[in-house]
């Protein structure tokens, strides 16, 4: 094996590797790899860098330790950095200094951050002080990440094809590894070196601060992701650097693959073998965990697949919960459906929208349809009296994974759902709240054609009733899945985004009442239904004059059996969050 070895110019720019792959941003959000683990598997990591001792965990050397040539000789003065062995794994060359701190260098006031700034660096040395290594000191090295339980295993070196290291990498896969690896320096098609090329392993090419493909860079069918390679910042034992190569692209999508799962990711959730003893071909293309998270969260950067594989990878991406936003349109009729594609991708979303603005005075409300891991559709649904034709209105969504979550703050948070009719039926949490939740709720499919809205009841610290309901000349409704999010009173943050949920007092009737948030929004995200089920008429929620420290709701009934709108107060949960992105 020998390292991949990259230009290095010694001068200092402005970084923009980590604002082009979202990385700051995850970090932002809490998420910096604290609790995940990396081996790095190069020339070593200098052990005394200030930039990276906090981060360092174990190091070993296998077959040759520093200041010792791949034969057994000693290196001459040439051949090393000049760094001092404390270790028998500390870096005689750099390559494995920079390729670590490009993953985890701390967060402070020198050189760069790394991706994952908190996460645990482990020195496993299988190249010497010219950057050449033993395929059987990388294969046992590969076993010992894996023995390790470490999550990460980062290969930025190229070679042949070779049994030995095929079978170390199949051994970490199945027990939980994460392999990375670049895919060479050649610049060449068809060309992707070992052990990228390998299934186990995710392939890397380097790309350019203009998303081009950084013109070393070795592709082929086997690329998976790119990431940035081409002039990036990043430091050596002794001096900054800027290096270009996909030895520094490799480390980008292993600290990214930190990110996950130092919050309890897999490497994959689907891995499967034939009788020969190759990884299946449906375990390959659809391997879920952090692999398949990577690749549905890669952003197209317009590249070849060849080039590029899935795509750039993106590390705010890759740690979403979610998107929330807002849509103005109108409903020529009742057949038009429109879609929104997040810019993430959820194992199993709840889409909450609604309720919309008021420009139209006839009654309508938000239905959702097709809910996907990266999409659904809506519309503005009048009730079945009413033609379907509806002017523009305004309105706003969240689109979230299923699951529990807990805020800085210490606020509980649960998304899921239920199968329900027009009959109540009640949903027990999967967490218990230690108070009476904010729940807010919405049909995601349309199995029966006749408008609906959710109406819920008897919400508690346990649980929530929620039913369907037609307008009061319709009648019995199919069953349908209901999703729900229930979130506990207060102002917190969601994955770093500044939300509140609350309720109003049970006074909400179809007058005009404004609701006064707990703080000020610039561009909020407003998202209520009815709490309660005080009033039985058919009924949903509409808004007005919406501020960044107010908005203006009512109750509006349908009309299909008399003229009568008057209804009884409820309590309205609503949820605001700051701006229109991922969360």
């Amino acid at each position: 094996m020998t390292a991949i070895n990259h230009g290095t110019t010694g001068l200092q720019t402005l970084s923009w590797r980590a604002d082009r792959i979202n990385s700051e941003q995850a970090n932002h959000k809490g998420y910096t790899g604290k609790g995940a683990h990396i081996a790095i598997l190069d020339s070593g990591i200098d052990s005394d860098h200030p930039d990276l001792q906090a981060n360092l965990g174990e190091g070993k050397a296998f077959y040759h330790s520093c200041n010792t040539l791949f034969d057994g000789r000693s290196c001459s003065e040439t051949d090393t950095n000049g760094n001092t062995c404390h270790y028998s794994w500390d870096d005689d060359r750099d390559h494995g200094t920079i390729v670590a701190a490009i993953a985890g260098a701390i967060n402070n006031d020198s050189h760069v951050v790394g991706v994952a700034p908190e996460v645990t660096l482990h020195a496993l040395k299988v190249l010497d002080c010219r950057g050449v290594g033993d395929y059987l000191a990388t294969a046992e090295a590969i076993v010992y990440t894996a023995d390790q339980g470490w999550d990460v295993a980062n290969m930025s070196f190229a070679g042949i094809e070779i049994e030995v290291v095929r079978d170390a990498c199949k051994y970490a896969y199945q027990k939980g590894v994460l392999l990375v690896g670049a895919t060479g320096n050649r610049g060449c098609e068809g060309c992707v070196s070992y052990p990228a090329a390998y299934p186990e392993v995710i392939a890397v090419t380097a790309s350019a601060s203009n998303d081009t493909l950084a013109d070393i860079s070795s592709t082929g069918p086997e690329v998976e992701l790119t990431a940035p390679g081409r002039y990036v910042r990043s430091f050596s034992a002794n001096n900054p650097a800027v290096v270009t190569g996909t030895s520094a692209a490799a480390p980008h999508v292993s600290a990214t693959a930190a990110l996950l799962m130092a919050n309890g990711y897999l490497n994959a959730t689907n891995i499967a073998y034939d009788a020969s003893g190759s990884l299946t071909q449906e375990s390959y293309d659809d391997p879920g965990g952090v692999r398949g998270k990577l690749r549905t969260t890669a952003e197209d950067i317009g590249l070849t697949a060849n080039q590029q594989g899935y795509g750039l990878v993106d590390a705010e991406a890759a740690i979403a919960i979610g998107q929330r936003g807002s849509i103005s349109t109108n409903q020529p009729n009742r057949t038009t459906w429109e879609s929104i594609t997040s810019e993430g991708s959820f194992t199993n979303p709840v889409t909450l929208m609604g309720p919309p603005s008021t420009n139209g005075g006839q009654p309508s409300h938000m239905r959702v349809r097709g809910v996907t891991n990266e999409s659904f559709e809506y519309q503005l649904e009048e009730w079945a009296y009413l033609d379907g034709s509806h002017t523009a209105e305004t309105a706003h969504y969240l689109f979230m994974d299923a699951g529990a979550y807990t805020m800085p703050a210490g606020m509980r948070v649960e998304v899921g759902d239920i199968q329900t009719d027009n009959t109540f039926s009640r949903q027990n949490f999967f967490q218990t709240f230690t108070t009476t939740p904010v729940v807010i709720s919405q049909a995601q499919t349309v199995n029966e054609a006749a408008p609906i809205v959710t109406r819920n009841r008897h919400v508690s610290s346990t649980g929530f009733d929620v039913r369907l309901q037609e307008e009061t000349a319709g009648g019995n409704h199919a069953s349908e899945t209901v999703g729900y999010i229930a979130v506990e009173p207060g102002v917190s943050t969601l994955n770093g985004v500044p939300f509140e949920a609350g309720f109003t007092p049970d006074t909400i009737t179809n007058n005009w009442a404004s609701i006064t948030f707990q703080r000020v929004y610039e561009e909020p995200v407003f998202i209520a239904n009815l709490h309660t089920y005080d009033g039985g008429d058919p009924a949903a929620l509409r808004y007005q004059s919406l501020s960044g420290s107010a908005v203006d709701i009512r109750v509006e009934e349908e009309q299909s059996v008399d003229t009568e709108t008057g209804h009884t107060s409820e309590i309205v949960s609503y949820l605001v969050f700051e701006g229109q992105d991922l969360i």
